[in-house]
């Protein structure tokens, strides 16, 4: 699936959810209480978010997928001679 806007760079890593609808969890799940979810995270401005979850919600109107956006302050790397940006306007890979 290709996006519009582009996600430049992401990380996905595997996560539990805890307290909301456990309606499809499987067996397991439900004796520890837990699901399983995946987790993606992009750092990206603000527009580009809103266009981004638009279109996912076109493309998979999944009933069970949460989302939140948070404020970055500063995004850059801790190699030297690289050059830190501040904020996702000038969101870096």
């Amino acid at each position: 699936m290709s996006s519009k806007p582009a996600v430049g760079g992401f990380t996905t890593f595997k996560a539990e959810g805890h307290g909301f609808d456990f309606s499809r969890a499987s067996i397991s799940e439900r004796v520890r209480g837990r699901v399983e979810r995946g987790v993606l995270v992009a750092v990206m401005p603000r527009r580009n978010a809103s266009l981004l979850l638009e279109s996912v919600r076109k493309a998979l109107p999944v009933p069970h997928m949460a989302y939140w956006i948070e404020p970055v302050i500063e995004v850059g790397r801790l190699v030297e001679g690289s050059e830190s940006q501040s904020g996702p306007s000038g969101a870096a890979p």
